[in-house]
């Protein structure tokens, strides 16, 4: 075996080992929230899996639910024993989940690296977005 074939083999068993210490990519393009379960009840939009949804977004209800009242321009009512959401408007469940995957775009997927393993923290006024996968921060518009 020649110098060079044996550079090559060292290069290729070297960067095979790497390829198996780094772990995988969490934030897949595919990543997909729970369909909202709806029940319209008079002028009121009852979600009844919104804790789910909140939880599967990785964000805490309460911040969810402040973000569809603001895009919504209506009051809500979270309830942490049910994990429902009341909405005092009638809305469908096309339009929440437009507003679902806006939020998670905007709150959730890292604009760098796509992964969804990121974290929202609160500098001063400033709300900034801190992925744990590649280490970007990006701040984000207050909610």
């Amino acid at each position: 075996m020649s110098g060079e074939e044996r550079i090559l083999y060292d290069y290729e068993a070297l960067l095979e080992r790497a390829y198996k210490k780094v772990p995988p990519k969490s934030g897949s393009a595919d990543y997909t929230i729970p369909v909202p379960e709806i029940i319209k009840q008079g002028n009121q939009t009852i979600i009844r899996n919104f804790r789910e949804i909140s939880m599967r977004l990785k964000r805490d209800p309460q911040l969810v639910a402040r973000f569809l009242q603001k895009e919504l321009a209506t009051a809500a009512s979270y309830n942490p024993n049910s994990g429902q959401l009341v909405l005092n408007v009638r809305v469908s469940r096309k339009v929440i989940m437009k507003f679902l995957d806006l939020f998670m775009k905007n709150y959730v997927r890292c604009p760098t690296c796509g992964s969804i393993d990121t974290r929202l923290e609160k500098r001063g006024k400033a709300w900034v977005l801190v992925c744990e996968a590649c280490g970007a921060e990006q701040p984000v518009k207050p909610i």
